[in-house]
């Protein structure tokens, strides 16, 4: 057995071997599926159950996110894995369920099942209590009391983050009433660029994508971007804050409703036949995948995130080195794009940037009445009713993302 510190306890990285060993492991899995965190859903529990039964099986090396992809979600065996990142999205959002498990039920829990950052194979973990009570002959529910108290403790940290997250949200929600009370956004630019979207009775639908929530690491000069945009303080960012409270402005001045659910949480029922906004792109499968056949699209190979151009393959320089450390990201790039989709059979508006200081530009530059007359005065006559992209970039001063240059457009 190895050992793991969390939040100054150390835990013990355990091997079940017996027969007794295995099935105390699916009985903590039977408890975690069963709780009322994977119980609404059918895609975490199978996941959860798949790799738990496959590393209980010696059969960790099979855990592989193309075989997940095809195993788990029936996905073709030559399916995209960038584009639809269907396996990374379900893990983080089964990491976060299980945390969530533990801070209620670790009171009850003799082991604990993970599944750590950056890899698919289950962890399983003992408290070095356990073997010290029983060599020591320690009160067995004396002994639950005070792992329950670590677990809570160990978890504690996330919950606050993620009501960290929900006051950030909040604020960009009270910062676009105040757009809405102070704006200028009757202009009829604004008004040529979003009236396809105001036409459905339903409410705009805004999918805003969203990071993982369970990786907590000290950030330090060295720290990567890839590290710095998943932290728990960008499950959802201040940059996303700040569209939302963009795009709230926009869509109340011109008195249309809307709603906000986070990407890993939206299914195609929630997308079909109505309109759509689209936050994000890396972390958001659902620009990925809705933008894949279009001129411009987003790829990511590698740690390398970078604006295609299918109709100039040559074109290289718009793109973002995920490995580099993030306080080297001096320029972000982004999308603004807006299409009628077959797959959602509606309007869709993308506003998207490679990280998240490109997303803040973009939701700035659609809803300011100057940057798009500047685009407008681009555009052929006639684009107010075609499908179109945009192609900007931020450049990033102090980590903050300054205003969206316009460089590339295409109408269809």
């Amino acid at each position: 057995m190895t050992e793991a510190s969390y939040s100054g306890q150390t835990e013990l990285r355990w091997t079940p071997g017996s027969a007794e060993e295995r099935d105390l492991v699916l009985r903590e899995l039977d408890a975690i599926v069963s709780s009322s965190h994977f119980k609404g859903s059918k895609r975490y529990p199978a996941l959860l159950k798949y790799v738990v039964d496959a590393a209980l099986e010696n059969r960790a090396g099979d855990l592989k996110e193309r075989t997940l992809g095809v195993e788990v979600f029936g996905r073709d065996p030559n399916y995209d894995t960038n584009a639809d990142p269907v396996v990374r999205v379900s893990a983080g959002e089964v990491r976060k369920r299980i945390a969530q498990f533990y801070h209620e039920n670790g009171i009850h829990s003799l082991l604990q099942i993970d599944i750590p950052v950056g890899s698919y194979v289950p962890e399983f973990h003992l408290l070095e209590q356990v073997a010290d009570a029983s060599k020591a002959g320690v009160e067995r529910g004396s002994w639950m009391r005070n792992q329950g108290s670590l677990r809570k403790s160990k978890i504690l940290t996330r919950t606050v983050v993620s009501v960290f997250a929900v006051a950030l949200f909040a604020a960009g929600l009270f910062a676009g009433y105040f757009y809405r009370r102070t704006s200028t956004a009757g202009s009829s630019d604004i008004n040529n660029v979003w009236q396809p979207l105001l036409q459905s009775t339903r409410p705009v639908l805004i999918v805003v994508g969203t990071s993982r929530p369970d990786l907590l690491t000290l950030e330090t000069e060295s720290t990567s971007f890839i590290e710095h945009m998943t932290s728990p303080y960008h499950h959802l960012s201040v940059s996303s804050a700040i569209a939302l409270a963009h795009l709230s402005g926009v869509l109340e001045e011109q008195q249309k409703g809307y709603e906000i659910k986070e990407a890993p949480e939206t299914s195609l029922p929630d997308v079909r036949s109505r309109s759509l906004v689209l936050v994000g792109a890396m972390n958001n499968m659902w620009t990925m995948r809705l933008m894949r056949p279009l001129r411009f699209h987003f790829t990511y190979e590698g740690r390398v995130a970078r604006i295609e151009d299918a109709a100039n393959p040559q074109q290289k320089a718009w793109f973002i080195d995920f490995s580099a450390p993030y306080t080297s990201i001096t320029t972000d790039y982004a999308m603004v794009a807006r299409f009628h989709d077959a797959t959602t059979e509606g309007p869709v508006m993308v506003i998207a940037g490679l990280g998240p200081y490109g997303t803040e530009a973009a939701s700035e530059f659609v809803e300011s009445p100057e940057y798009l007359t500047k685009f407008a005065n681009a555009m052929p006559r006639g684009w107010e009713n075609k499908n179109f992209e945009v192609v900007l970039k931020s450049d990033v001063i102090g980590s903050k993302a300054g205003p969206p240059v316009l460089l590339a457009t295409y109408g269809w």
